[in-house]
């Protein structure tokens, strides 16, 4: 007899992809309403809260189909794994977000929230400085791009360990 044993890549995979989906379509809402460059905190809240929902339910649901079983080690692959694809994901869409979508996006978000926010927060700095911040940030954008892969996967990592601390259960 042939029992099918799930596979974290399938799990991982399936789950990436709908934390993706959510995070895309949540972002061209955004875009759409014309909030992109609002400086508002509450997008990046929405996507962790649903990154971290979709990996716990990715987890529970391979323990269902596990029989019921699952370990730590289980939890932090599947956790990670997860938002690694979610990540490149992430990643393929910020591209062309940046290059199609709207290609002055690096300019706006010097010019409509970087250098607001540092005027505000540094009231001594001249607009020469900030300028120049400004610059610094768009040369150094396409850092930010290994960076969310790394977060994605630190982020996954936690979250998966956590659910699995509190949800493991091995074999008797």
């Amino acid at each position: 007899m042939q029992t099918n044993t799930p596979t974290i890549r399938s799990f991982a995979y399936k789950y990436g992809i709908i934390i993706s989906i959510i995070s895309i379509a949540f972002s061209l809402m955004i875009h759409f309403m014309d909030l992109t460059y609002s400086g508002s905190s509450v997008p990046q809240i929405v996507n962790y809260v649903v990154s971290a929902a979709c990996i716990i339910i990715a987890i529970v649901s391979f323990r269902s189909a596990n029989g019921g079983l699952l370990s730590v080690r289980q939890a932090i692959k599947i956790g990670t794994a997860t938002a690694l694809i979610s990540g490149i994901f992430t990643v393929v869409y910020l591209l062309l977000f940046t290059n199609v979508i709207e290609p002055d996006f690096i300019e706006k978000l010097g010019t409509e929230v970087t250098a607001k926010q540092m005027a505000e927060k540094y009231p001594q700095l001249t607009s020469e400085q900030i300028q120049q911040q400004v610059d610094m940030q768009a040369q150094f954008f396409w850092v930010s791009y290994p960076f969310i892969l790394i977060f994605s996967c630190l982020y996954g990592l936690v979250i998966g360990w956590v659910t699995g601390l509190f949800i493991k259960r091995n074999q008797a």
